[in-house]
């Protein structure tokens, strides 16, 4: 999986590049970036073209759109501005409303990435506690994705005290749950360039192979801070890792 659109001049064309070689029909794009590169995005059924709401109201927005522009709703909730306090408070009945905003709208996919600490990650302890994670709350009917966002057990400031190990521990242990209550559930699990060198994903990507169906690429180039490990060259090694699961 892979959003981000928007790209310093001097990289567009090797981004560009990178996915033109790897992308390929089990791959999902966000349907902005689809739009951009129409030769790859031709390649990918409607349902792997997605839209990233972070909101009930924009969930509901976006999914009259359906039938025309993304296919899959992936409800993008976290601990910021553009999730309403109220939706952030009780996640679980949030992603109900989502899900049933989506299918009221006519959308066949509809799949949810919550934040890290939604999904239990203390991002200051570089760890993690099962006991607030959302997941074992949620009612996983009809919900065709799940990208588990604890990438940042991943990072260069956790990677002393937590690392590869902690973080495929994590995603192991959500995925297996959550495949127990929906086996038909796709399993994604989000790798960030803001603060991971490529060696540590496909080190990740390796362990995690055969327990999750995919990697969701976070490449923030124009988000936020600083993305130190943002470049086309390391964005083509670890999707040739992937490539090779």
């Amino acid at each position: 999986m892979f959003t981000t659109s928007r790209f310093a001049d001097d990289e567009r064309d090797g981004v560009f590049a990178a996915l033109r070689e790897y992308v390929g029909g089990r791959d999902y794009l966000g349907w902005r970036l689809a739009s951009e590169i129409p030769d790859v995005g031709k390649r990918l059924d409607r349902a792997h073209l997605y839209v990233l709401p972070a909101s009930v109201k924009t969930v509901s927005r976006q999914s009259a759109d359906c039938g025309v522009g993304a296919g899959l709703i992936l409800y993008d909730a976290e601990k910021w501005a553009e999730t309403p306090s109220d939706e952030q408070a009780n996640m679980p009945a949030a992603i109900s409303r989502a899900k049933g905003a989506a299918k009221a709208a006519g959308c066949a996919h509809f799949g949810i990435s919550p934040g890290g600490e939604m999904v239990g990650i203390i991002p200051d302890a570089c760890s993690f506690d099962l006991s607030k994670a959302i997941h074992r709350h949620v009612d996983w009917a009809d919900i065709t994705l799940f990208n588990i966002q604890a990438q940042r057990l991943l990072s260069d400031q956790c990677n002393g005290r937590a690392g590869v190990k902690a973080y495929v521990k994590f995603v192991s242990t959500v995925a297996q749950e959550v495949h127990a209550k929906n086996p038909l559930t796709k399993i994604s699990a989000q790798l960030s360039f803001r603060y991971t060198p490529p060696s540590r994903m496909i080190d990740a990507i390796r362990q995690l192979r055969g327990t999750v169906d995919g990697f969701y690429l976070a490449y923030p180039r124009n988000v936020g801070g600083r993305c130190d490990y943002c470049s086309s060259q390391n964005l083509q090694a670890v999707l040739k890792a992937i490539r090779l699961m």
